[in-house]
């Protein structure tokens, strides 16, 4: 199993109370472009808003989900939080399974020293979420390809999939499972997807638009081509607070709707050559099941 690193670091604001009173702390995920990553992501972007709107310094915990049997993100970010590593998790989904009430479930949590403790799970609550993800498939090189109108046309097409992700979860609910023979499943780790389509293993990758428009400008030589096929479902995303933390949420969500009114979102996505897709109603989705999106 991989070990969760936790690491912190500081970024500086022009705000003159940036150096005053106490941090707020988020934990964001490593390695999870374009959202979230050491040198730079939306998620950065949009937790040093909320630092800078509160007139606080911010604190980034960075950590890696877990891999493997025992690993769980939903559990391991609720950890993260019990354990007062954080006070926020960016990212989050908005589905109401993620904040289902742990009871007295407790999670062995990874540590930076590389043991482990076992922490006592809490209840979550979510922030209004502050944007969408969007699934879309890509053919592995830019020849002529039959037109894509809905998932029932990835029938007898390779196509590469994170395991035991949402995207994953998509394909594998369609149609009751037709086309889970069709799928070339491969962990996440980083762009391992889209370098194992440069490399032809698949027909084309089932992937977040926001991830293939940011591998597109690091690789403007890419021979990858977008199939015009948008998956109707997209995820909302926002940030993840203990439930007994109300009095943060409700600043943070004060923050959020302000930003969202003055239209501050799209501008940094556009920073970083991305698609704003605003948050879907409901705020909180639905349970995340194969049967919730084999109806989509």
């Amino acid at each position: 199993m991989r070990l969760a690193l936790l690491t912190l670091i500081w970024i500086g604001s022009s705000n003159l109370a940036w150096s005053m009173g106490k941090p707020l702390s988020i934990c964001l995920e490593q390695q999870n472009p374009p959202y979230s990553t050491q040198q730079g992501g939306l998620d950065n972007l949009i937790a040093l808003a909320l630092a800078d709107g509160l007139g606080a310094p911010l604190t980034i915990h960075w950590f890696e989900t877990e891999e493997g049997d025992e690993g769980n993100p939903t559990l391991q970010v609720n950890a993260l939080l019990s354990d007062g590593i954080c006070e926020l998790a960016g990212g989050f989904p908005m589905a109401k399974n993620s904040f289902a009430d742990p009871g007295e479930q407790r999670y062995s949590l990874m540590l930076s020293s590389g043991e482990r403790r076992s922490v006592s799970l809490q209840p979550l609550a979510p922030s209004l979420p502050y944007h969408a993800r969007s699934y879309t498939l890509v053919w592995a090189n830019d020849k002529p390809h039959p037109p894509i109108n809905s998932l029932d046309d990835l029938e007898n097409i390779r196509v590469l999939a994170e395991e035991n992700t949402i995207a994953d979860l998509i394909l594998m609910a369609h149609g009751g499972g037709k086309l889970r023979a069709s799928i070339d499943h491969i962990k996440p780790n980083g762009d391992a997807l889209l370098k194992a389509l440069a490399k032809q293993q698949s027909d084309a990758a089932w992937i977040a638009l926001h991830r293939f428009e940011d591998w597109q400008q690091a690789h403007p030589d890419s021979l990858f081509s977008r199939s015009g096929f948008q998956h109707e479902f997209a995820i909302n995303l926002g940030f993840a607070a203990l439930k007994s933390n109300h009095q943060l949420l409700e600043r943070v969500n004060n923050l959020l709707t302000e930003m969202a009114d003055d239209e501050q979102m799209e501008p940094l996505f556009e920073q970083r050559g991305l698609t704003y897709f605003p948050p879907q109603q409901p705020d909180l989705m639905p349970p995340i099941s194969t049967r919730f999106l084999a109806s989509h």
